[in-house]
């Protein structure tokens, strides 16, 4: 099932009595290699929906406002880390091992309006390597008025790149991009912003039915294979 951002996947929910005898009569080895391959071909799916910019129902992206090229360039990121993060005989996740990431998806993925304030803005942890602020961002955000209280400084200042890629999350880094873009023309020195972002729904399978059919079709594979 399609959890808040991540994809929870169950064999034994979807199949039928035939197929679940099947299922069970496989060694834990194979069970775990039906899970992990659907859940591989899911994330194949919600990367394909990224670049077609689509919903699950198929329904177009809701446009962003400014939007371009580079408005997609945050799912896209977050389409490229997914991964599966535990698979076991009985069931796989498919998501995000850094829990950053995962917040930063589901507010893609469920859509979000909250307020956020310049304090809590500057209010960053040390990022894992990897997952940093492009240079390309780094120095975006620096064009964008991006401003931090620095240790040891009493005055709000601008960063360098390399404070930035230090940091600033990659997905954050998108995100806040977008609010600093989108609140330019209504001003600087703002002190809060209101951020709004419309359901991107591309993670996971976009029907019951659609997930149990994929089983099957894997589960089918792994039967007729050599073993």
């Amino acid at each position: 099932m399609a959890g808040r951002s991540t994809f929870e996947l169950d064999a034994r929910g979807y199949l039928g009595v035939r197929e679940q005898l099947a299922l069970l009569s496989l060694p834990p080895q194979m069970r775990r290699r039906l899970l992990n391959n659907v859940s591989k071909r899911v994330r194949s799916m919600s990367r394909k929906r990224v670049r077609d910019q689509q919903n699950l129902d198929g329904s177009p992206f809701e446009a962003r406002k400014g939007a371009g090229k580079g408005k997609k360039k945050m799912e896209a990121g977050l389409a490229k880390l997914m991964q599966v993060t535990r698979v076991s005989p009985d069931e796989a996740v498919l998501g995000w091992k850094n829990a950053l990431t995962s917040w930063v998806a589901a507010q893609q993925h469920n859509g979000v309006s909250e307020r956020r304030t310049s304090a809590q803005m500057k209010r960053w942890n040390k990022v894992p390597d990897g997952l940093a602020a492009t240079e390309k961002q780094a120095k975006r955000l620096r064009r964008l008025g991006f401003k931090v209280r620095q240790e040891g400084k009493k005055s709000l200042t601008r960063p360098s790149v390399a404070w930035i890629q230090e940091h600033v999350n990659y997905a954050k880094a998108g995100l806040l991009i977008r609010i600093l873009d989108d609140e330019k023309a209504e001003g600087s020195g703002a002190q809060s912003w209101e951020i709004t972002l419309p359901k991107r729904q591309f993670i996971g399978v976009s029907t019951e039915r659609d997930t149990g059919l994929l089983l099957n079709q894997v589960l089918q594979q792994i039967l007729n294979s050599p073993r």
